[in-house]
């Protein structure tokens, strides 16, 4: 099986990238740093090819497609997980950040799986697993609102894909990892007083996704305390999931 993941040079994308090779598929490795994908494809060899480019530009979306269509791949799974997000209360923050944000979580995403979608239903087959989070499932995120909306957004984008693509043997899963130890936003994972907000580990929402995958699942929600935090979700009133997180994401601020 071959298989794209962008944002495959570090965190979950590159986790999963290792589980799906160890597992024998050719991946497609894309992602904007130049050197991480170099150490990857001198780890992975044959296994592996890079592609290096900025995917919240649209018309570099279109130079890769036509990149993969001249090294001749029959794409099997497409896996979206680049993302970007911002901390930091919306008023204070750089608009072209969240400007970036959406043009990465949203605009990128959609093109992509547009682009493959079309493909795998003319061919009746194939997969797309678009990486969302648990905060699909808030009720809006303070000081993250962009990021929150984003991935509320993929969230329920990939629900739509599952009623209308899987009669033609499409596979479609969202990813929703909870907290998870990553060098999100070019943040060390490794960043003192941090810990307390992990949930899981990168390795641990790739197998869970892989997992899941293999196992015609619709939404993939890696750990079983995630999984308990989603379902208790649905019965806190809005106002009260706003505060909750609020504070949380404050906490996480005074760390940074």
């Amino acid at each position: 099986m071959n298989v794209i993941i962008t944002g495959a040079s570090s965190g979950i994308g590159r986790e999963l990238l290792k589980i799906f090779v160890d597992n024998g598929h050719f991946v497609i490795a894309v992602a904007r740093r130049k050197e991480k994908l170099e150490k990857i494809k001198k780890e992975f060899d044959e296994k592996v090819e890079i592609i290096c480019t900025d995917i919240s530009k649209l018309e570099n979306i279109r130079e890769l497609h036509e990149e993969i269509k001249k090294m001749n791949i029959d794409v099997d799974l497409l896996i979206n997980n680049a993302g970007t997000g911002e901390y930091g209360f919306f008023y204070e923050t750089d608009i072209k950040s969240h400007i970036k944000t959406l043009d990465l979580n949203i605009r990128g995403l959609t093109y992509l799986t547009r682009i493959f979608a079309e493909e795998m239903f003319k061919k009746g087959s194939g997969g797309i697993i678009n990486v969302a989070s648990t905060a699909s499932f808030q009720s809006g995120g303070p000081l993250m609102g962009v990021y929150y909306a984003s991935k509320a957004y993929v969230l329920s984008f990939t629900e739509a894909l599952v009623e209308e693509m899987e009669y033609r043997g499409v596979r479609i899963m969202a990813l929703c990892p909870g907290p998870t130890s990553t060098d999100f936003k070019g943040i060390s994972s490794e960043r003192k007083g941090m810990e307390k907000f992990y949930v899981t580990t990168p390795r641990q929402v790739a197998e869970s996704c892989y997992k899941d995958y293999f196992n015609d699942k619709n939404i993939c929600i890696p750990g079983i305390l995630n999984k308990i935090l989603v379902f208790i979700t649905r019965f806190i009133p809005r106002k009260v999931q706003r505060k909750i997180v609020r504070k949380i994401q404050e906490k996480k601020k005074r760390l940074l």
